[in-house]
């Protein structure tokens, strides 16, 4: 048998039914004439005869096309819905196969988002290495700015700032806006007098 799609199925049920359809129609008129000539029959008209014998048996004939007809029908109608299911498999296959190929790109977003944060750790905390180490080579008037940058809201202004707070729960800052700004920009007004090289006196 022809493999159809659903569409190409649909249209081979359509050509049936019309085509059985017309079948009922010729029947009705047979029956018609039928009815007609049964008078003139019984009343011994030989050409009445003939023709009724020849009606019923094309009436006959069309009644075993007909449960051809219906045979037809509900084989291809098993068909139709057959073409169906294996469509609906071939997409929900597809849709699948586009979900997992998604999925592995999410896993590596987040293998890139665990990474930077990874990083971001990593740099803070050699950040603070290298402010303790300005903190012992530090006078006292010079100490109090460099301890700023050990406390954890200038992290959280930055982490702010980068936009973490869209991924992270964490309070945000209460303050002006314009002091959410990034780690390095912070931290330089702290710095700005080695940034600047204005450590020794001229």
């Amino acid at each position: 048998m022809q493999l159809l799609t659903t569409a190409g199925w649909a249209g081979v049920i359509a050509d049936l039914q019309s085509k059985q359809q017309a079948a009922r129609e010729h029947a009705e008129q047979l029956q018609a004439q039928k009815r007609a000539l049964a008078l003139e029959s019984a009343m011994g008209s030989p050409e009445a005869k003939k023709q009724l014998t020849k009606i019923n048996g094309e009436l006959t004939r069309m009644a075993l096309e007909g449960e051809d007809w219906t045979a037809a029908l509900s084989q291809a109608e098993a068909s139709r819905q057959l073409a169906e299911q294996t469509e609906k498999d071939a997409a929900e296959r597809e849709r699948q196969a586009e979900l997992s190929a998604l999925a592995a790109t999410v896993i590596n977003h987040a293998s890139e988002f665990t990474a930077a944060l990874q990083q971001a750790v990593k740099a803070g905390a050699a950040l603070k290495l290298v402010i303790q180490n300005m903190i012992n080579r530090a006078n006292t008037s010079e100490q109090p700015n460099l301890d700023r940058i050990l406390q954890r809201s200038c992290y959280m202004r930055a982490a702010q700032f980068a936009g973490l707070q869209s991924f992270v729960e964490f309070q945000g800052y209460p303050g002006p806006k314009d002091q959410v700004v990034a780690l390095e920009t912070e931290i330089g007004v702290y710095l700005g007098k080695w940034l600047n090289n204005n450590g020794k006196k001229g």
